[in-house]
This record gives structure tokens, C-alpha cells and sequence, in this order.
């Protein structure tokens, strides 16, 4: 009866110890699993193939050229720092009748173009070092009062013959094809500025705030 007892008694131990060694691998194979799932879903895939690029908004449309790396620009209160104009291409030339004669010409070549919109990003850094960043994904005037005023356009929705009037507010149809800095007070605090523009989907186009796809086109501008 004694040598019975002792042989379940050991068949309990072996058993039990393997049921434990068990579960601490199924636990280990969710861990693993949950890992997985969030790298999986911020796992980014960038399908966007639209090129652009920022070209200064002068009224002219004939050989037009893209800027490149820095534009020099007074930075002078009631002044503006300058006005910049996007088109849906890497040509270093564009010519059009038009803003919207150039903007369709670029603008229908891409399939499902309508998916996308163009945001802004601007950054900017004072003389003692402080340094602001902010993207733009609708109008917001005064996000920088205290240096610049931000404005933003629609020109492809711009009536004709119609005042030509900085965009309030944005629905689905809205283009911000266009922007224009203007230098208020502190303008002469501001060392220079670099001025981002980019086509994007949705919010998986950003992570913490940050645009992190390749359709983007960035110039510096600096105190003439």
C-alpha cells in the first residue's frame, strides 16, 4: 500500500511539474504573438508615388522654375517673406496659360489622385535658438503671430475674376495649392525657415505628429 502511494505521488510531481512547464509556454507564445501584432500594425507601406515641388508664386507661368535648396527673402514686419506655389511633379520647369492650366496638366496624370491631399510643414529657428515646428493641414493664420502670419490658398478652386482670398476653412474639394508668409513683429528674431510641402492620405501618413512619407519637397528660405 506504501509503495502505492509513493508511485502516484510521484506521477502527481511529474505531471503536475510538466502541466506548469505548459503554461508558461503558451503564455510565452502569446507574449510573442502580441509583439508581433504591434509591429505588424505600425508596419508602415508607402504607395504614395506623387512628386512635387514649390515654385515661387510671381503671376507667371512661362517657364516657371522650381526653387532650389535656399530662397532669399526680406524678413521685415508688414512685409511679405514671399509666396509659394505647389505643382504634382519633379520637372525643374513648368509653363502653362494658368496656375490651373499647369496644376491639371500634373494633377490628371496621377491615378486616384483624388485620394490625396497637400499639407504644409514649416519650421523655423530664432537668433537665441529656440526652434518651432507645426505641419498644416488647414488654415491656421496665426499659429506663428508673433513672427509670421501663415496664408493659405486654393487656386484651382479660385473663381475667376473673383478677389483672391486666403482660404478660412477647408472641406473635401479644397487644394491648399499654394501659401504666402508674412512677416509681423518678431520677424527679425527669426534666423530662417524651412518650408515643407507634401501630399498625404490619411492619419497613417503621420506618426507622433511627424509626416513620414517620401512625396515632399523642401526649401530653406533665409534673410535677404
Amino acid at each position: 500500500m506504501k509503495k502505492t502511494f509513493l508511485i502516484l505521488l510521484c506521477l502527481f510531481l511529474l505531471c503536475g511539474c510538466s502541466f506548469s512547464k505548459k503554461k508558461e509556454e503558451v503564455k510565452d507564445i502569446k507574449e510573442e504573438s502580441k509583439v508581433t501584432e504591434e509591429e505588424v500594425k505600425d508596419e508602415y507601406i508607402d504607395n504614395n508615388t506623387i512628386k512635387l515641388g514649390i515654385f515661387e508664386g510671381n503671376g507667371k507661368y512661362s517657364n516657371k522654375e522650381v526653387i532650389k535648396g535656399t530662397y532669399y527673402a526680406p524678413f521685415t514686419d508688414g512685409v511679405d517673406i514671399g509666396s509659394f506655389e505647389v505643382f504634382l511633379t519633379d520637372e525643374e520647369v513648368v509653363s502653362g496659360n494658368s496656375f490651373k492650366d499647369i496644376w491639371n496638366k500634373y494633377y490628371n496624370s496621377y491615378e486616384d489622385i483624388s485620394d490625396y491631399k497637400v499639407g504644409y510643414n514649416i519650421k523655423f529657428i530664432l537668433s537665441d535658438g529656440t526652434n518651432y515646428e507645426s505641419n498644416f493641414l488647414e488654415p491656421d493664420i496665426f499659429k506663428f503671430t508673433d513672427y509670421f502670419y501663415v496664408y493659405l490658398y486654393d487656386d484651382v478652386h479660385q473663381e475667376d475674376n473673383a478677389f483672391y482670398s486666403h482660404l478660412e476653412e477647408v472641406n473635401d474639394d479644397t487644394l491648399m495649392t499654394s501659401i504666402k508668409l508674412y512677416g509681423v513683429g518678431g520677424i527679425d528674431k527669426v534666423e530662417n525657415i524651412i518650408l515643407t510641402a507634401f501630399t498625404y492620405k490619411d492619419d497613417n501618413d503621420f506618426k507622433d505628429g511627424e509626416y513620414r512619407g517620401n512625396s515632399r519637397y523642401t526649401i530653406r528660405i533665409k534673410k535677404k
